[in-house]
């Protein structure tokens, strides 16, 4: 009870520095750069927030049940490799039905992967980001592949100005909204409070970690095709990076990668202060190297948040929800 307590304060504070932090990005970068709250700005700004999101709000869901996908970023650019390789001898249209079966078997194979080849999910999609990124890059030998007629999902504008992409982001926020408080987020934050040993012994916990794996795998599969989408192409380097962009949100959002926990509005926060500031820095000409150490040091940050509280010395051992669980 008192480790829980810990933990809901330490998430508080965590939200409470990113608040702040989003705060003082918004008003520094609205005085140095002039067209930072610009329409056109904020738009781009919610499209790139838009991209991770989406992915994110599965990831959420994976994390509170104790699981981690680090394969969305090489899904996406190989379903975007497969739409645009299959798509001048298939057509267009089951070009697209080719690349969302891709990205749904490849959630399917890290689930089961996880659930009955009994492997860790970090290791397990690990291994498939590694193999997924280098047929992303093998397929067209490194090369972009330009697809033709493919434009409206990623550049449509279709409500004031606002992309069709994260218009899309805003309904899984709504779903994702939902589902957090439904017993889809009750099951699978009971599941991650479960002992890590037996986590997956039964049938039902099983199917369902499969499940979020193929959500997971289906967001970043439609990430790929929004991608290809608005660059006209596929491109063997898209989504680089994202994986540890929605990982880093969910963790000081009040995720833990033990399992257990985690917020869809805490992730959000969490990715509008990550977006806000890589904005920021990029109007205002820093090189992206330095975006890069920003992310590396948020991740370490973030799992530094996510280390479990210690115990006084002096405070006896009670029995965690987790162990009351397993017994």
């Amino acid at each position: 009870m008192i480790t829980s307590l810990k933990a809901d304060r330490r998430t508080t504070v965590t939200w409470l520095v990113l608040a702040a932090i989003s705060a003082v990005a918004l008003v520094t970068f609205s005085f140095s750069v002039p067209y930072f709250l610009s329409v056109d700005n904020l738009i781009n700004l919610l499209n790139e927030v838009a991209l991770a999101g989406i992915v994110a709000m599965p990831a959420t869901f994976l994390i509170m049940s104790g699981q981690v996908d680090l394969s969305v970023g090489a899904t996406a650019a190989f379903v975007g490799i497969v739409l645009a390789a299959t798509a001048p001898g298939s057509g267009l249209a089951p070009a697209v039905l080719i690349a969302v079966g891709s990205g749904l078997l490849i959630g399917l194979v890290n689930g089961l992967l996880v659930t009955v080849g009994g492997v860790a999910s970090v290791a397990a999609t690990f291994a498939s980001m590694a193999l997924l990124r280098g047929l992303a890059y093998l397929v067209p030998s490194g090369l972009a592949i330009t697809v033709a007629g493919f434009r409206s999902l990623g550049n449509t504008r279709p409500v004031l100005g606002i992309a069709l992409p994260t218009l899309i982001f805003g309904g899984a926020v709504l779903i994702a909204a939902v589902l957090s408080r439904s017993p889809v987020g009750r099951r699978s934050r009971e599941i991650g409070l479960l002992p890590a040993a037996g986590r997956l012994d039964g049938g039902r916990e099983r199917g369902w970690v499969i499940t979020l794996f193929m959500a997971s795998a289906l967001a970043a599969t439609l990430v790929g095709l929004i991608r290809t989408s608005q660059l006209g192409t596929g491109l063997p380097t898209a989504a680089i990076g994202i994986e540890l962009t929605v990982v880093t949100a969910v963790l000081l959002g009040g995720g833990r990668l033990a399992g257990g926990r985690g917020s869809v509005g805490g992730t959000l926060l969490a990715l509008f202060t990550i977006s806000t500031i890589d904005n920021g820095l990029s109007l205002t000409n820093v090189t992206p190297y330095a975006v890069q150490v920003f992310h590396a040091a948020l991740l370490l940050f973030a799992l530094v948040i996510d280390r479990p509280p210690r115990r006084s010395r002096s405070q006896p051992a009670t029995p965690s929800r987790t162990e009351s669980l397993g017994r």
